[in-house]
């Protein structure tokens, strides 16, 4: 096994001294990576050594390496959270003894290494062994997006409606197709046309473009009728404010994402006293960390057959080798739909 990997290396440590968000692009990634190489990490307690075969690039990616998400960068370490791979060594612990040889889909924890690189060390617990039929194309994306989906539906009673933003994304998608299977109605936000059809067609029960004329007097309808108290949202703009507050007594707006660039805000505080709403957060992460491992189990069981059984497919947009994937990311993550991933290769 060589000593020395490959990897797109942060050139930035910390977080970003100003505040700020910026959105899913990256104009200038020469600015904040670069191609290079460093020492193999070495696996500690509890901990894998992970060969990526592919890895994801999701907005959370683009947050982290300019500085603006909730994990402090290293400088001259790794970028990326998730990936697929194949476990390769392990330090002490005998979860890790029982993945090796296995390939796995993973995301990193902070005390690891990132997947933008030949090889990734992280926690056992979060390298999920892949079940046989699920594409690496699939499998590299696993987590953030389809286990996210599955997590947060379970917030969502039988039979009960939810607004969902952003819905015209691969974890929209996702999320429409599972919510139908469980008589869970999807309120699916939008800003084109274009994903309308395709969100109706996987089973959401309304799908509202706020760029439409007549969107604010259709969103009044729908939230009227199918009284939601679940808004699940990754923008958490001021359209996302707004969302919340024509909501119902006792609605919980739930962040896991801040697409929009503009501050957030709310708009009226009285709401939170008189009626009992609420502002929460979601982070995969931290749900992983407080649930048992049976419910865990049942999640990524579900995730894979989704999978397997072709109810779910990534739509990868662009594939970058690790060689060329500075020059070729602008261009990439332009693209209004589907996944980008880094191609790995370690021989």
């Amino acid at each position: 096994m060589p000593t020395e990997m490959r990897g797109l290396l942060l050139r930035q440590g910390r977080i970003a001294d100003k505040e700020g968000f910026v959105g899913n692009q990256l104009d200038r990634p020469a600015d904040y990576l670069e191609l290079g190489s460093l020492p193999r990490p070495v696996p500690g307690p509890g901990q894998v050594l992970i060969k990526v075969r592919r890895a994801a690039i999701n907005p959370s990616d683009i947050a982290f390496v300019q500085g603006f998400y909730g994990q402090a960068r290293v400088q001259g370490q790794p970028a990326g959270f998730e990936g697929v791979g194949t476990v390769v060594e392990s330090g002490p612990g005998l979860m890790g003894r029982l993945l090796k040889g296995r390939d796995v889909a993973f995301y990193v924890t902070p005390d690891g290494s990132g997947a933008w690189a030949e090889y990734a060390v992280t926690q056992a617990a979060v390298a999920l062994p892949l079940k046989k039929g699920v594409p690496d194309r699939d499998a590299a994306g696993l987590i953030v997006n389809p286990v996210t989906a599955a997590a947060m539906l379970e917030l969502v009673g039988a039979g009960d409606a939810f607004v969902f933003s952003a819905a015209a994304s691969q974890l929209g998608k996702f999320v429409a197709g599972m919510a139908c299977d469980q008589g869970k109605k999807m309120i699916a936000l939008v800003r084109r046309e274009e994903p309308v059809k395709v969100l109706k067609a996987l089973g959401a029960a309304h799908v509202l473009n706020e760029t439409a004329p007549d969107y604010a007097e259709e969103l009044e309808r729908v939230l009227a009728t199918e009284k939601p108290m679940i808004f699940l949202d990754a923008v958490a703009g001021s359209e996302s404010a707004r969302v919340h507050k024509a909501m119902g007594d006792d609605a919980r707006w739930i962040i896991y994402g801040k697409l929009d660039t503009s501050p957030a805000e709310i708009l009226d505080p009285s709401e939170m006293i008189f009626r009992n709403k609420s502002v929460e957060g979601f982070w995969t992460t931290a749900w992983a960390s407080k649930t048992s491992f049976l419910r865990k189990l049942r999640v990524f069981g579900e995730v894979q057959n989704r999978f397997r059984d072709g109810r779910w497919t990534t739509h990868v947009s662009a594939e970058l080798p690790l060689e060329h994937a500075l020059e070729r990311l602008p261009q990439a993550l332009a693209q209004p739909d589907g996944k980008v991933q880094i191609l790995l290769s370690n021989d």
